[in-house]
């Protein structure tokens, strides 16, 4: 679980090929690729996923799953305070997680239970560099949209 969520990429590499249980749960009901998902460690998720590592598994507590972070199916599907994958890589300032989820359509419009959208939570923040990717990426639909 560590090396997964310290971004150890070799380290999870070299228990992968020795055969670890890349779908084994903390006590928390965290798997190794919900780890990996959370602190934005982009290739050891591709790694976990690429070779099977179950992106359905939920926590114990938010019936958050890898999922929901690593973007694989339903990535406007939020958790129990409406946060939805965007709303936690805003947060976590996961620029690559955030820019992947737009380019497969997230809602950077959608709000949270509290009326905070995902610009919202990384202007507060401070993740200038988010507030500009969701702001670019809404010109260039906003773009498209006139096209058609």
């Amino acid at each position: 679980m560590s090396a997964c969520s310290e971004g150890h990429t070799e380290i999870v590499r070299m228990l992968l090929d020795i055969g670890a249980d890349y779908n084994k749960c903390d006590n928390d009901g965290w798997s190794p690729v919900m780890w990996a998902c959370s602190e934005g460690h982009t290739e050891i998720v591709r790694m976990l996923l690429d070779i099977g590592a179950d992106y359905n598994k939920c926590d114990n507590d938010k019936d958050l799953s890898p999922l929901m972070i690593a973007c694989r199916a339903d990535y406007n599907k939020c958790d129990n305070n409406g946060f939805s994958p965007l709303m936690y890589g805003c947060c976590g300032r996961h620029t690559e997680i955030v820019r992947m989820l737009l380019d497969i359509g997230a809602d950077y419009n959608k709000c949270d239970n509290n009326g905070l959208s995902p610009v919202k939570i990384a202007s507060e923040k401070g993740h200038s560099d988010i507030v500009s990717l969701i702001n670019e990426h809404s010109k260039k639909l906003t773009v498209i949209s006139e096209d058609i």
